[in-house]
């Protein structure tokens, strides 16, 4: 945009627009409501995920003298939006962020200034919606952008998501699963599972993420009517099947819910809940391999 306005401005022409007189002013990279579904935190990598928030002068010609920038969190921002959608995110608690520096500078000569923001998983409830608005303060009295000014960082609650035990078996072809394994089995591992959404989770299938890497696996989707969880069902989302078919594999049978236990509710954090799935897949050899994966919710 800036490469743009410095171009019609140099122009001068008379079938030019001039962008001369538009006041400078600050915003947030991802900021706004538009840009509420770019920055979902999640923590399919382990119990820290790190954003970056970048700060924009927009202008039509870059800055002579550093412009200072100071960003702090705007707790009202969540009262606001749950009343404007019908939503339940709470305050990402003081001990689960960091900011690494509430005041940037844009230098001289420059448009952005940025810094990160981490998140930390170990106290944090994964039933819970949370949610962190960081807002520009001032800008050395820069205009700011109203509409772009708060970006809204936030953790999806799911009321499956949690603490699970997973079994997995493999089968080299495709065998009858009532024999004893081929290789690479497991049982009771410990794994956290994350929500896609309010109504979808990641099933870490283990020979999937393997080849595919963490952020692959199996799609575990629901209804959610007023508490009532209903409509189970698994797939494979185009993130995973464009990662399968990079490494040479192809999908045999798709992901199938083959057993599913609900148990108790959102008071007891659905424990003892049961999960299974098989999954026939082809590798590049080409080989074919039977995959069945348990979990059982703690």
């Amino acid at each position: 945009m800036l490469v743009i306005l410095n171009s019609c401005v140099k122009d001068r022409n008379p079938s030019a627009t001039d962008f001369s007189h538009l006041q400078d002013h600050v915003d947030i990279v991802n900021g706004g409501l538009t840009n509420f579904g770019n920055v979902v935190i999640g923590f399919n990598n382990g119990d820290t995920t790190t954003a970056t928030l970048i700060v924009n002068l927009a202008s039509v010609n870059l800055p002579s003298s550093a412009v200072n920038v100071t960003i702090g969190v705007d707790s009202s921002k969540i009262a606001s939006y749950n009343a404007a959608n019908g939503t339940n995110y709470i305050p990402v608690p003081s001990n689960s962020y960091t900011i690494a520096s509430t005041s940037l500078t844009v230098p001289a000569g420059q448009q952005y200034a940025q810094t990160t923001v981490k998140f930390y998983n170990t106290h944090l409830d994964p039933v819970v919606s949370y949610m962190l608005p960081i807002s520009i303060k001032d800008a050395s009295g820069k205009l700011l952008t109203g509409n772009l000014n708060t970006i809204y960082y936030h953790i999806i609650g799911n009321p499956l998501a949690g603490i699970y035990l997973q079994d997995f078996s493999r089968w080299n072809g495709t065998t009858d699963t009532t024999t004893a394994p081929n290789s690479t089995v497991f049982t009771a591992q410990p794994v956290v599972i994350s929500p896609v959404s309010g109504t979808a989770l990641l099933l870490p299938e283990n020979y999937i993420q393997t080849f595919v890497g963490s952020t692959a696996g199996v799609t575990l989707s629901f209804t959610n009517n007023s508490g009532t969880l209903s409509d189970f069902a698994v797939s494979l989302d185009d993130g995973t099947k464009s990662g399968l078919t990079a490494g040479g594999f192809s999908v045999v049978t798709q992901p199938t819910l083959v057993a599913f236990k609900l148990v108790g509710d959102q008071s007891t954090h659905y424990a003892g809940t049961t999960i299974r799935i098989f999954t026939v897949l082809k590798n590049s050899t080409p080989a074919i391999r039977t995959l069945i994966d348990q979990f059982v919710k703690q």
